[in-house]
C-alpha cells in the first residue's frame, strides 16, 4: 500500500486546501494510506478529511515553526515515504526535516515563494526547496511559467503541469431548473486584496447599474482591503446595493442565488471557484489573463480585458441577453467535463513514480 504525507500551512477553506480535500479524497479510493498534517491554525475541514478516511495530525500546529520539522520526522517514523508539501511554508519545512523521503511539492500561485522580500531571497529559498524535491506541480502552465522566468525553479524539466480536479455538486436537474431573475443578482467569491482588483468590479457594477438599477452585488470573503473597499462603496453611492458577506463556507447556497459571477484578478494561479461557478450552471464574465482562460477556454465569450470596467460591464449587460447567456452556459458545460478529479489524482500519483 502506497503511504503520502501531504504537509500544508492551513487546512482552512481556500483554493489549495479544497484542492487536496478532492486529491486525498480521490487517492483514499485507491487504497492508499494518507496523512494529511497542517502547520498551524484552527482545524477548519477537519471533519471532512476524518470523513474521507484521512489520517489528521495535529502536532505541528501546536509547535514554534524551529521545531516543526523535528516533529513532521517523528510522525514520519522509520518509513521512507512520499512527503507532498503544499505551499511555501509547508515546503520549507520539508526542506529543513532531517529524513529521508522523497519530497514532492505543489505550487498553488503564480507569485512570489516569500511575497515582500527581495526576489534573490524569495528565488533563494524556493531553489533550496528545488535541489531537494524529486518533483514540483504547478497547478497550471501559467503558475509553471512564471516559476521558470522569475527564476525561482532553474530546471525547468523538475516542473509536471497537473490542473486542479474538481468533484461536481450540483445535479444536472438543479441547473437546468436554474432561472435568471429580473433583478440581476452579480457576485463573486474572493479575498479582498490587490490580486483580486475589486475596484473595478465595483466601477463596472456600477456602470452596469446605469441600464439595470436593480441589479445588487455580492461579494463573499474577507481580506487586508475590505475597510477601504467598504469606504469606496460608501464614496460610489452603492451602499444599498453592494452587499459584503464575509467568509463563509456557504459557497454553493451563495453561487445558487446567482445570476452571474464576476472575477476581476490582475493573475489567478488558477481559480478553482471558476469551476465552482461552472458547476452552479452561473454564466461568468472574467479577466483574460494567467491561468483564468486555461480553465475556461481560450474562445470563452465571457472573457474580458484585465482591469477595463467597461469592458466588464459591457460583457455583464450581454449576460442579459438569452442567447448570449445560452451559448455562455454551454461552453462551461462542455469545459468543466476537463477537469474530473480522477484525472488529476492519476497524473499526480503518475508524478509520484517519477
Amino acid at each position: 500500500m502506497k503511504t503520502v504525507f501531504h504537509l500544508i500551512t492551513t487546512i482552512n477553506r481556500g483554493g489549495a486546501e479544497n484542492q487536496l480535500l478532492v486529491l486525498v479524497r480521490e487517492q483514499v479510493k485507491l487504497g492508499m494510506q494518507v496523512h494529511v498534517i497542517y502547520l498551524k491554525g484552527e482545524p477548519e475541514l477537519e471533519t471532512e478529511f476524518n470523513l474521507i478516511g484521512a489520517r489528521l495530525h495535529h502536532q505541528l500546529a501546536k509547535k514554534l515553526p524551529i521545531f516543526q520539522p523535528f516533529a513532521l520526522r517523528k510522525i514520519i517514523g522509520d518509513e521512507c515515504p512520499i512527503v507532498h508539501a503544499h505551499l511555501p511554508r509547508a515546503e520549507l519545512i520539508s526542506f529543513f526535516t532531517p529524513k529521508k523521503f522523497k519530497l514532492v511539492t505543489s505550487r498553488h500561485n503564480a507569485e512570489p515563494f516569500f511575497p515582500g522580500a527581495p526576489k534573490f531571497i524569495s528565488n533563494l529559498l524556493a531553489r533550496l526547496v528545488e535541489m531537494r524535491a524529486s518533483k514540483i506541480i504547478a497547478i497550471s502552465e501559467a503558475v509553471k511559467s512564471y516559476l521558470y522566468s522569475r527564476g525561482e525553479v532553474r530546471n525547468a524539466k523538475k516542473i509536471e503541469v497537473v490542473l486542479y480536479g474538481y468533484q461536481t455538486f450540483f445535479s444536472r436537474s438543479e441547473v437546468q431548473r436554474k432561472t435568471y431573475s429580473s433583478d440581476t443578482r452579480i457576485g463573486t467569491i474572493s479575498r479582498l486584496s490587490d490580486q483580486k482588483d475589486i475596484p473595478t468590479m465595483l466601477l463596472a457594477f456600477k456602470y452596469f447599474r446605469i441600464n439595470h438599477p436593480t441589479a445588487t452585488l455580492s461579494i463573499l470573503g474577507s481580506g487586508p482591503h475590505e475597510n477601504q473597499l467598504k469606504e469606496l462603496v460608501r464614496h460610489s453611492d452603492l451602499e444599498q446595493w453592494v452587499i459584503f458577506r464575509g467568509r463563509s463556507s456557504k459557497v454553493y447556497e451563495f453561487l445558487s442565488d446567482l445570476d452571474i459571477f464576476i472575477l476581476t484578478s490582475k493573475y489567478e494561479g488558477f481559480g478553482m471557484v471558476l469551476l465552482e461557478a461552472m458547476d452552479a450552471g452561473v454564466p461568468i464574465v472574467a479577466s483574460n489573463n494567467s491561468a483564468i482562460p486555461e480553465v475556461l477556454g481560450k474562445s470563452f465569450l465571457g472573457l474580458c480585458d484585465t482591469g477595463d470596467s467597461t469592458d466588464f460591464a459591457t460583457k455583464l449587460d450581454s449576460m442579459c441577453d438569452p442567447k448570449f447567456r445560452l451559448s455562455i452556459l454551454n461552453q462551461q458545460k462542455s469545459r468543466i467535463k476537463l477537469f474530473e478529479a480522477e484525472i488529476m489524482c492519476k497524473k499526480i500519483n503518475a508524478v509520484y513514480s517519477l
